[in-house]
């Protein structure tokens, strides 16, 4: 059903060229339920110690009188609909093109949920114990200090979500995503842009078609895929799971990495699990830390360098392969490691060898480059 708001009050007043009409209201707290907001323009939502619902709209028109002004917001109308459990305040703000809207809402802190749906405009909501849901068709969308988890869509701009106790999931149809704290699992997704997420509590999973991803720390695991950039990975508790069709990988600490470029280079650094790393066109670099534990591996590239750090006292059994042709060299700091020949008809340079009495099997094979195997003191 349809209800009134409790107080409404309207002022019209001027700012150099502009009339500025304000309209404010309240909705009575036997009224709060999880709200939900539906507007045209620019949302901001923000928690206070009170306990009713307060919303004020300011729209801005260009006019020569404030009679122009009035004839021209006319149109505004807000209303509330009670409907089940849930409280609706709809701002319909002047349709003019000329107009620019601005609707800002404070709730308690601890309202039971929010939800927000605007056309061409930007969401703020801040300061709220509870979950945020927030739509745009065309706007950025910012979140900070939210106490339940966040979700964002947006079909056009930059999603910045600070500080949230639970989950994050976001879409951006284009652009990008940052993400500074998440309680639980982020979840991002964009056409067009970058993502990046500097601490989660929970497992990431990131995908753009393209823009750079960048992880700071990731307590579960990560996966990323990204058609066209760079991929850092500084820190995670869990598997890593990277692809690119063009640039770099960079993985700081991992507890199982499997990585693919199709041009780029890829550097991993791992305490256990399994590793598969491959690239079409590029370098790997893979250092396997003091104490790791990890499956068996494999380190492919179809043309470039592969260089393997391995601790001294890490028990190993290592193939590495070089299809280079006359130019095919391995450089190895293990003894254990020694040539194998085959015949000429296949012409390739491999070594095996058990390293301190073998252990899980690691596989290195390039098509056009040096292989290194690196003894860590």
């Amino acid at each position: 059903m349809l209800g009134a708001l409790l107080a409404q009050d309207v002022q019209m007043t001027r700012e150099g060229a502009w009339w500025v009409r304000t309209e404010t209201g309240t909705i009575a707290a036997s009224a709060v339920k999880p709200l939900k907001v539906v507007t045209r323009g620019n949302v901001v939502i923000r928690g206070g110690h009170i306990d009713q619902v307060q919303y004020r709209l300011i729209e801005r028109v260009r006019a020569r009188t404030e009679k122009d002004a009035h004839m021209t917001l006319r149109g505004s109308v807000v209303n509330t609909e009670f409907r089940g459990k849930v409280t609706t305040l709809v701002v319909a703000p002047a349709a003019a093109n000329n107009v620019l809207t601005q609707v800002e809402v404070t709730v308690p802190r601890a309202i039971p949920g929010l939800m927000v749906s605007t056309q061409l405009g930007d969401v703020e909501a801040y300061d709220l114990d509870s979950s945020v849901h927030a739509d745009t068709t065309a706007g950025q969308i910012r979140c900070d200090r939210i106490g339940g988890f966040v979700e964002g869509n947006t079909g056009g701009g930059e999603i910045h979500i600070g500080r949230v106790a639970g989950a994050v999931r976001c879409v951006s149809a284009a652009g990008s995503i940052i993400v500074d704290n998440a309680g639980g699992e982020a979840n991002c997704q964009t056409a067009g842009g970058e993502i990046q997420v500097h601490d989660a509590a929970g497992p990431v999973t990131l995908s753009t078609e393209g823009g750079n991803i960048q992880v700071d720390r990731a307590a579960s695991s990560v996966e990323a895929h990204t058609g066209l950039g760079l991929i850092e990975i500084a820190q995670a508790g869990g598997m890593v799971l990277a692809d690119t069709r063009s640039g770099a990988i960079e993985v700081g600490s991992a507890r199982g990495v499997k990585c693919q470029s199709a041009a780029g280079t890829i550097r991993v650094k791992t305490l256990s699990g399994p590793l598969k790393l491959e690239t079409s066109m590029g370098s790997i670099l893979a250092e396997l830390l003091s104490g790791a534990r990890i499956q068996d591996a494999s380190l492919v590239a179809g043309s470039g360098d592969i260089t393997v750090m391995i601790p001294s006292n890490l028990a190993l059994s290592l193939v590495a392969r070089n299809e280079a042709g006359a130019n095919a060299r391995i450089v190895s700091d293990f003894s254990e490691l020694r040539p194998k020949t085959f015949a000429p008809a296949r012409p390739q340079l491999v070594y095996e060898g058990s390293i301190n009495g073998g252990g899980p099997r690691v596989t290195i094979d390039t098509g056009g480059g040096i292989i290194y195997v690196r003894k860590l003191k």
